[in-house]
């Protein structure tokens, strides 16, 4: 019966259906020609909900764009030179004012004083890709990139991580431990994660009641009504109590406690240097995670006079200088009028 329905369709006279009264034929077309409209719907969904970016949380590319490889692509194979959201443009590049500039090339994020003790804070569009740094928009080529695991993003490919060198636990990378100068995977979570008054007991935490009114001193944890100390006991990675940390099985008294300078941080009782170190999303600020590497960010929360933006780590004037484009040459919440960038922000003023 069904091949005789799409036989129907394509020729009625050659489908043995057409002795059937007219009605019947027609409702028969109804059902096919809707049949055929909600498969070619659902293949178009499916193809586009795998392969494309979402734009307004629907998976299509705009009017002349084809998806290659997860991007919407021009006809013509080329960059667009105009265009309304981002997925019109090639990767790498940005949509801003109806037309696509690469990522690169655009300033970016403002924090302004319009009057006393009020203050605007701009964030930029960088696109898909991008990511605001000192005041400039800069490609993350690991932006959206998964590796396997023991393995890194580093500019924009997946690197081995697992059992190459290494001095501190930081060289890893997130989820990784230094030992005996290997990377190494870190152990799985202990069965428990107890509070200092509590105990563990076949991988449950339960209130340890001799504790509950012990103050135990750093480097000390309370156990059975009695403070014992922490340092010396055999650990893994996060297991060590009283403020200890888990350094090359042992727990030791914590070096680094609100010591390390303000480009480092503590990691596992090391002050390390942040920039430069492996990431995976997201560094302590001001850091920024950039092809799986932290950098650091100087303008991420500093705020400048109106007619300035922060390039570099300071504020710089802007207002009055040469301009030919202004998402280039003079930034976000500028405009350039007879080669001048001028503040948008002034109106605001007051």
């Amino acid at each position: 019966m069904t091949h005789q329905l799409f036989a129907f369709l394509l020729s009625p006279e050659k489908a043995n259906l057409v002795d059937k009264p007219p009605i019947f034929s027609l409702f028969i077309s109804v059902i096919l020609i809707n049949f055929v409209l909600c498969l070619n719907q659902f293949i178009y969904f499916f193809f586009y909900l795998f392969l494309c970016p979402p734009v307004f949380g629907e998976y299509e590319c705009p009017t002349g764009f084809t998806c290659e490889e997860k991007q919407c692509i021009g006809r013509n194979k080329s960059p667009s030179t105009s265009c309304t959201f981002d997925v019109e443009c090639r990767d790498g590049f940005v949509c801003s004012e109806g037309k696509c500039y690469p990522i690169t090339s655009v300033k970016c994020n403002r924090h302004v004083l319009i009057g006393e003790g009020s203050a605007r804070s701009i964030v930029s569009d960088c696109g898909r890709r991008g990511k605001c740094v000192n005041g400039q928009c800069v490609l993350d080529r690991c932006q959206g990139v998964s590796c396997d695991e023991g393995a890194l993003c580093r500019d924009g490919k997946c690197e081995k991580v697992l059992e190459t060198f290494c001095i501190g636990h930081t060289d890893c990378g997130p989820n990784m431990l230094c030992q005996q100068n290997k990377c190494q995977l870190k152990p799985q979570e202990p069965l428990c994660n107890c509070q200092p008054h509590e105990i563990c007991h076949h991988g449950q935490c339960y209130p340890n009641t001799q504790c509950t009114s012990i103050y135990c001193e750093p480097g000390t944890y309370c156990v059975e009504g009695q403070c014992l100390s922490a340092v010396g006991k055999t650990c893994q990675d996060d297991t060590c109590h009283g403020g200890t940390v888990c350094v090359n099985g042992v727990c030791i008294a914590n070096p680094c406690p609100g010591r390390c300078p303000h480009d480092q941080d503590c990691r596992l009782g090391e002050c390390r240097i942040m920039e430069g170190i492996p990431c995976v999303g997201e560094c302590k600020h001001p850091f920024v995670c950039i092809d799986g590497r932290c950098r650091r960010n100087d303008c991420s929360r500093k705020v400048c006079q109106l007619g300035e933006a922060c390039e570099g780590g300071n504020c710089v004037r802007v207002a009055g200088r040469f301009c030919t484009l202004a998402i280039r040459d003079c930034g976000e919440q500028f405009t350039c009028q007879e080669n001048k960038c001028i503040d948008r922000m002034t109106a605001l003023k007051g």
